[in-house]
């Protein structure tokens, strides 16, 4: 893609940058201390040292525990965001970290890239770079969880990602059934997710026209792929080529399923979220003074939805569907702000996970 910059003007007098700086310093607070209340723990809050072979959690005693891992073996992942749930599987051999958040819950189930098994995906909402799951002993099996609150596994059953139909806590037979679609062992690698494997380095050390050059290779192998774009996406905000990073993801929105919205967030190519948030930063202040530029305000929107900030995505997002270019994917964010909303009155146990 050509690169195309805009220049955008600077206040010029001291009292107006001060006033800017302020409120650069305010939203930033309100995104880390929204962001701060874990209901999980990071690895790095854990351990450092895991293996290859290893997977670690915390077992309901509080202690660290190890256990062998093979290709093969694989763990099922809970998710629950208000009336609806999904199910994942998870397999700790090739997991490197966390890259994405699906937005809507959706996850492609026949994907079986390699990339996807080492950089995953969390539904709803994020969970943490590397989220430490903790054991909680059960009758029949041992379950995992990333809440702490307490040590009572919940599936809720009042709605579902996908039609999963009534739960069956006994033996989850139902559930592997709808599973079995999933791929299991992901295919060899391809030069595609060696491209992206090497974005995401990039991206990790700044070096974001890289990772966008690295990513845009990826998606030349790996045209069908709808998930890549929101990485590519990423990687033009980063490097302040807002106009760029607009056109694609009006192109991977213009692609989004209204019944399944898969619609992804790459929260995990960025090892602090205080990057990301003095990132996000900048851009809100250059909306903020060119309130006429859609592709701001756009990018605003989806990220400030990425990152959960769904009353402030609203304003951004109105202002988008003004323009005759960006209205529908503002409205498909709007439409999605809209289902993110519903939750139930009180929270939900978020996660549960039971080994195969």
């Amino acid at each position: 893609m050509r690169e195309r910059r805009r220049v955008y003007a600077e206040p010029r007098t001291a009292g107006l940058q001060r006033e800017r700086k302020m409120a650069g310093e305010n939203r930033m607070n309100r995104w880390r201390e929204r962001s701060s209340a874990g209901r999980y723990r990071e690895r790095t809050q854990v351990v450092n040292d895991i293996h290859e072979h290893e997977h670690v959690y915390i077992d309901y005693h509080d202690r660290v525990c190890r256990t062998t891992v093979w290709p093969r073996n694989r763990f099922m992942v809970h998710y629950s965001w208000g009336p609806r749930f999904a199910f994942r599987y998870f397999y700790p051999y090739y997991h490197r970290r966390y890259v994405f958040v699906s937005l809507g819950g959706y996850w492609p189930l026949d994907y079986c890239y390699t990339r996807y098994y080492w950089y995953g995906c969390h539904p709803y909402r994020w969970y943490g770079y590397y989220p430490i799951a903790r054991e909680v002993g059960g009758d029949t099996y041992n379950y995992y969880t990333y809440n702490y609150y307490d040590d009572t596994p919940v599936v809720d059953t009042g709605g579902a990602a996908y039609d999963v139909g009534t739960v069956d806590h006994t033996t989850f037979a139902d559930i592997r059934e709808k599973l079995a679609q999933q791929a299991e062992e992901p295919a060899e690698p391809t030069l595609a997710d060696r491209y992206f494997e090497d974005a995401v380095g990039a991206f990790e050390l700044n070096n974001y026209d890289s990772a966008a050059e690295l990513f845009a290779q990826a998606m030349e192998l790996a045209p069908d792929d709808m998930i890549l774009p929101f990485a590519y996406c990423q990687a033009f905000f980063a490097a302040e080529r807002y106009t760029e990073a607009a056109e694609v993801l009006r192109a991977a929105l213009a692609k989004v399923s209204p019944e399944e919205e898969g619609i992804f967030y790459p929260r995990g190519l960025y090892s602090k979220d205080d990057v990301l948030f003095e990132q996000m930063n900048q851009l809100a202040g250059k909306a903020e003074l060119y309130s006429f530029d859609p592709d701001l305000q756009l990018l605003l929107g989806y990220n400030l939805l990425g990152i959960g900030e769904l009353d402030e995505a609203v304003e951004p997002l109105r202002l988008a569907t003004l323009d005759l270019e960006n209205a529908p994917a503002a409205t498909v964010l709007l439409n999605l702000l809209e289902k993110m909303r519903i939750q139930p009155e009180r929270t939900p146990k978020e996660d549960a996970t039971k080994t195969e």
